[in-house]
């Protein structure tokens, strides 16, 4: 199935997917994320790579530890979708390189 979101074409996995075995599905989305560590003001930027439920897995050039406690805005482009703000506790983070990549999971939603 491919579904429009943040204004880009998305695979999404069927969910009779016998390789899949996360309790929920991810979609994979292409688009921005602006986010601050929890009780800070200063806004940073980043790139949602994919979504589910339960959780969120973006890059950012910054470095976090797991455990940081992050306030999201995903903020879908041309799209008539109200932006999605979450709080979110990261769980995994590693450096590929380039980016870090922050696999979170949505603790609240605002």
């Amino acid at each position: 199935m491919v579904y429009k979101t943040c204004g880009v074409e998305t695979q999404f996995r069927a969910m009779n997917n016998i390789a899949e075995k996360r309790d929920f599905l991810r979609m994979a989305i292409d688009c921005q994320l602006s986010f601050s560590k929890k009780g800070e003001k200063q806004s940073l930027e980043g790139h949602v790579v994919n979504l589910s439920s339960k959780g969120i897995l973006f890059t950012a050039t910054e470095k976090f530890e797991v455990g940081d406690q992050l306030d999201t805005i995903l903020t879908p482009a041309n799209s008539p979708a109200a932006p999605m703000e979450a709080s979110v506790v990261i769980v995994r983070a590693s450096y590929n390189g380039s980016v870090y990549e922050l696999a979170c999971e949505i603790t609240g939603n605002k």
